[in-house]
Parts: C-alpha cells; sequence; structure tokens
C-alpha cells in the first residue's frame, strides 16, 4: 500500500459521508498543536518573573484557554468533514426550548466571562458572601470553588457572584476593620473599660498595627451598656481565631478586674390593691 493509498483509506464511510485516514491524522495533529500551545501559555501566564499579579494571570490563561478549545473544537469538525450548521442553526422551537432549560447556564457562563475580564473577583481573595467567609481557589467558566474557613469548599454558580451581595476583603491594600461586640454592667468605669478592650486588641498578634483599636458605644440595652470595639487584621481568612483570642483575653481581663457583664434582667412591677 502506497502513502496516497494509506492516506485516503476510508475508515468509515456512512451515506455519504466518508472519513479519511488523512483527516483523523489531520485532527490529531491539530488537538497535539493545541495541547501543546495551552501548556506553553500555561508556562508563560504563570512564570514566577511576572510582574502581573496572581489574579491577573490567572483571569487571562482561563480566557485563553476556553479560546483554544473553541478554536481547535472549530477546526477538528471542519477538518472531519462534520458540518455543524444544523446544530447552530436549527428549528427555533428547539432553540427556544433549550434556551428556557439552560438559561442559567449560560447566564454562569456570562457571568464567568465578566469575573474573568473585570477581575472584581480573582483566585486568592478573601470573600464574604452572606455568612460564609471563604478563600476562592478556583475560577471556572461556569463556577467558582471557594474554600470556608472551616475547610470545606463549597462550589458557587458564578452568577450568584455577581448578582449578590458581597463583601471582598481582598480589593484594596489597607488592613480591613473587625469589631467584637460586648456588654458591660451600667455601673462600669467607661474608661476602665475601653482601656481593657484596646488592650486585649493589642496584644493580639495578629492584629494590625498600623491602626489603633477603638471603642464605640452602640447602644443603652436593658441590662447593659453595649460597647464595640473595632480592630483591624490583615489577615481576614483567619478572621474567627482572631476573634475568637480576643474574646478569651476580654473575659481574663474583666474577671482580674471585677467587670460584670451582666445576664438579661427583666423586673416587673405588680400594683399595690388595697
Amino acid at each position: 500500500m502506497s502513502l496516497k493509498e494509506f492516506l485516503e483509506y476510508p475508515i468509515l464511510s456512512i451515506h455519504t459521508y466518508t472519513l479519511h485516514m488523512y483527516q483523523v491524522i489531520a485532527a490529531v495533529v491539530v488537538i497535539g498543536v493545541a495541547y501543546i500551545v495551552e501548556k506553553i501559555s500555561k508556562k508563560i501566564f504563570y512564570r514566577r518573573s511576572s510582574q502581573v499579579d496572581k489574579g491577573t494571570r490567572y483571569a487571562l490563561h482561563q480566557i485563553v484557554y476556553y479560546g483554544i478549545i473553541i478554536v481547535t473544537f472549530l477546526l477538528v469538525m471542519r477538518i472531519l468533514g462534520v458540518n455543524i450548521s444544523p446544530f447552530l442553526v436549527g428549528s427555533s422551537a428547539v432553540l427556544v426550548g433549550i434556551g428556557l432549560g439552560l438559561q442559567n447556564l449560560f447566564l454562569d457562563f456570562i457571568s464567568g466571562v465578566i469575573i474573568l475580564i473585570d477581575k472584581s473577583i480573582r483566585v486568592g481573595d478573601i470573600l464574604d458572601m452572606n455568612g460564609v467567609m471563604g478563600r476562592v481557589e478556583h475560577i471556572n467558566m461556569r463556577t467558582t470553588k471557594i474554600l470556608t474557613t472551616d475547610r470545606k469548599t463549597i462550589v458557587f454558580p458564578n452568577s450568584y457572584l455577581t448578582k449578590d451581595k458581597l463583601t471582598n476583603y481582598s480589593s484594596h491594600d489597607a488592613a480591613n476593620a473587625f469589631f467584637i461586640d460586648i456588654g458591660v454592667d451600667y455601673k462600669t468605669d467607661m474608661k476602665t473599660v475601653e482601656t481593657l478592650l484596646v488592650e486585649a486588641a493589642k496584644e493580639n498578634p495578629d492584629i494590625s498595627k498600623e491602626r489603633e483599636p477603638y471603642i464605640r458605644l452602640n447602644d443603652f440595652a436593658d441590662s447593659s451598656l453595649n460597647l464595640r470595639l473595632y480592630f483591624f487584621s490583615d489577615d481576614p481568612f483567619h478572621i474567627s481565631h482572631t476573634k475568637s483570642e480576643i474574646r478569651k483575653s476580654i473575659l481574663e481581663k474583666f474577671r482580674a478586674n471585677n467587670i460584670i457583664i451582666p445576664f438579661p434582667t427583666t423586673t416587673i412591677d405588680f400594683p399595690a390593691y388595697k
């Protein structure tokens, strides 16, 4: 068998469609080239000497990655002689049905493109989504993986991240503000309490030293003066542990200085009957 006969050898024949050996070889070559290009682009985007931040590099690589997949798919279909026009055109009724059934999926894909392009959320960012705090581990075109502070991995649809309210603690370089609420007895000396609360915060090694903690009197409650201790931290991912340690220190200092954290009490007056 000559080389020409080998390349033109029919592997598959269905009605008017015939698949030849040279088409399969060409398709394999295209896939191989695409694989090599993707690996080279990944090395370029993730090289250590790059001055672009990690989140931007990841976003650019994801866009290039999915672009290579789409171009490769179209080229392979063309080489194999597969006409994808019927799949793209189809009947209007089928397209409407598919559109209604997959509208959430399309919304997630569009949201993924928006996230990758505008870089409002990047890999490594610390997010708070309705009380769920975690670090962005991976951003796909449809979903985003979040590692929570209690070491659980949650997969969010990208549309959730673009339409719902969330807090991104990594969107700026300054330390983030956090607070701890605490109530004290009405007879407590305010200056002493403020001094102890600030000391408890400043003694913790995980808070930022660039900004001083401070106190606000939040409310005159039924049984207590409600105070709020504000402090700053560069490590929001471990803020639950930091708050726990500060609370322990506050409790020790209050006990050492005879400061009472009051229990809720209710006083009922009964009218005197004659």
